[in-house]
């Protein structure tokens, strides 16, 4: 395994994220020839991405290490008792669901690594790469985000599964982007509702690169020492801020990464306060750490959706008011930029939107969903 040494930041870093992308999508490859059905290349790149966000909890000691050479002895006497290493694959992806909030990840409805399964040399050769040859997870930094962020995880989701990519227009937003971003919409919002529980939502929040740096602002700010309001304790202050933060996305898989990364995120601030132990694991994380990322079509969610109940995944009615115009202190994102393929779904969108006019990009309906979401400030 190949250790990271401090730098600015691996997500900038194009020597370190290039040769990981070409390792993961040769693992894919090699993956998808022993998956059998029509989906085996989606299959196999959301078992190899599953692998990776194992590793990554492994780095970070917030799981039992299962894929990287620490392990190596416990999976030769698994094995040795009969066990397989697609079992012992398993076993390690179930791992990541021991939170609420990260239970969906091994959902069918989100991930479908429980309806086809890769060979067990194809899985054994995976786990050898893990253990063997990936680079680790773990790292310091100078500036950006931190790697229990799992910037780096949300990163490679766009890079391994090219139908994210392609279909949704999956594209991350970088950090100091999200810095610009936040800088004017988010600190304005506190700056102009100080004495509020800040509502903020990211409509198209992909994998959650935006809602992570949200939250890391606005538990400060709860922390925060100011006249007239004393610094809060950290659970209180992470409860308002989960509780005003607001995400939606259209991809069940990436809806629930951005869970896992804010579930994970919330753990590691509690833990730098004292108010959970160190090291961080999974399951001493809260409970009632739950973020509000919904999924479904923000654009058309509770509207005249044309497409057929049950044919895409939708439980935005399971956060109540998630989509209410007018409610929020701050709305940020970075909508998709694609034209919508699906004729009934482009009409549908364009009678909801004036916005929507001609060969439209989804961009314009974002844009006029954006302002539609945030409360009015006055006549200007």
């Amino acid at each position: 395994m190949t250790a990271v040494e401090a730098r600015s930041n691996p997500v900038d870093d194009t020597t370190f994220t290039r040769p990981l992308i070409k390792s993961l999508q040769r693992q894919i490859d090699e993956l998808a020839e022993t998956v059998p059905g029509d989906d085996a290349y989606r299959t196999a790149a959301s078992w190899v991405y599953t692998t990776l966000l194992v590793a990554w909890a492994e780095d970070h000691g917030l799981i039992e290490t299962r894929l990287r050479a620490e392990a190596r002895g416990r999976r030769k006497q698994h094995l040795d008792a009969g066990g397989s290493m697609l079992g012992w694959l398993a076993r390690s992806a179930a791992s990541l669901t021991v939170h609420p909030s990260t239970a969906c990840l091994l959902d069918p409805r989100y991930n479908p690594i429980s309806q086809q399964a890769p060979s067990e040399d194809a899985a054994r050769a995976l786990v050898d790469w893990w253990s063997d040859k990936a680079p680790e997870l773990a790292y310091s930094v100078d500036k950006g985000p931190a790697s229990i962020t799992g910037w780096l995880a949300g990163d490679m989701l766009q890079m391994v599964t090219s139908e994210r990519r392609l279909a949704n227009a999956l594209c991350q937003t970088p950090w100091w982007i999200a810095d610009f971003l936040l800088e004017r919409t988010l600190v304005p919002a506190i700056e102009t509702f100080p004495d509020q529980l800040l509502r903020v939502i990211d409509p198209a929040c992909g994998p959650g690169h935006l809602l992570v740096w949200a939250l890391i602002g606005l538990y400060q700010w709860y922390r925060s020492d100011r006249p007239g309001h004393p610094a809060q304790d950290p659970r209180r202050a992470m409860k308002r801020a989960l509780a005003g933060l607001h995400g939606v996305e259209l991809d069940p898989l990436t809806a629930a990464v951005a869970r896992l990364r804010l579930t994970v995120t919330a753990g590691a601030l509690l833990a730098a306060d004292g108010a959970l132990p160190t090291p961080l694991r999974m399951h001493d994380i809260p409970s009632e750490i739950r973020p509000r990322v919904a999924v479904g079509n923000s654009l058309l969610a509770g509207l005249d959706d044309p497409n057929p109940p049950g044919t895409i995944l939708d439980d935005t009615a399971d956060y109540p008011g998630i989509l209410t115009r007018g409610t929020y202190h701050a709305v940020v994102a970075n909508p998709p930029y694609i034209t919508v393929k699906d004729p009934k779904v482009s009409k549908a969108i364009k009678a909801a939107y004036f916005a929507a006019r001609g060969q439209y990009s989804l961009s314009a309906p974002f844009a006029q969903l954006i302002f539609d979401l945030a409360i009015r400030g006055g006549p200007d």
